[in-house]
């Protein structure tokens, strides 16, 4: 390519420029939807909720799963909790046999779970978290490695399943 190098320089960087505009104006418009959007939805049900509101209130306008969450422990923890908004959903009160818990529950679409789990010694332990949607045959599974503690959490889209 024969000609002024500045002149090339200016159309490279009027080409590049064309180019990243629209890309940079979807993405910044994205982020910012994403961060206003909690922010709104959690202001919307705290002003139309009552003062004494139950979180069970608050659940029913979220999009809702009825799914059975399983917790494999190895060995078996000495307390475990998972959780999500606050609200707690498997404790070790739900222990069916050494090691495997069960609950069915009602979950919010687009929460996180938090799992947390604690053990009486410093050898290596393993978790794993099964959520199980009623109707359908793929669970949501994910594996966790700790030592004495355990905390973590696993992701529930928004637009996981119907």
């Amino acid at each position: 390519m024969k000609g002024n190098p500045l002149l090339r320089l200016a159309i490279v960087l009027l080409v590049l420029a064309a180019v990243l505009w629209p890309v940079c104006r979807l993405t910044m418009h994205r982020v910012a939807l994403q961060a206003m959007e909690p922010l709104s939805t959690t202001k919307k049900t705290n002003e139309s909720a009552p003062s004494g509101a139950s979180e069970s209130s608050i659940l029913e306008k979220r999009p809702t799963l009825n799914v059975t969450l399983l917790l494999h422990a190895a060995p078996s923890p000495q307390h475990c909790l998972i959780t999500q908004a606050g609200r707690k959903l498997l404790t070790e009160k739900d222990q069916i046999s050494p090691g495997e818990y069960r609950t069915a529950i009602e979950m919010a679409k687009g929460e996180d779970l938090l799992i947390s789990a604690d053990w009486g010694d410093e050898e290596p332990h393993a978790l794993r978290l099964e959520v199980l949607v009623h109707g359908f045959q793929a669970p949501l599974e994910k594996s966790f490695w700790g030592k004495k503690s355990l905390e973590d959490s696993l992701p529930i889209p928004a637009s996981f399943l119907p």
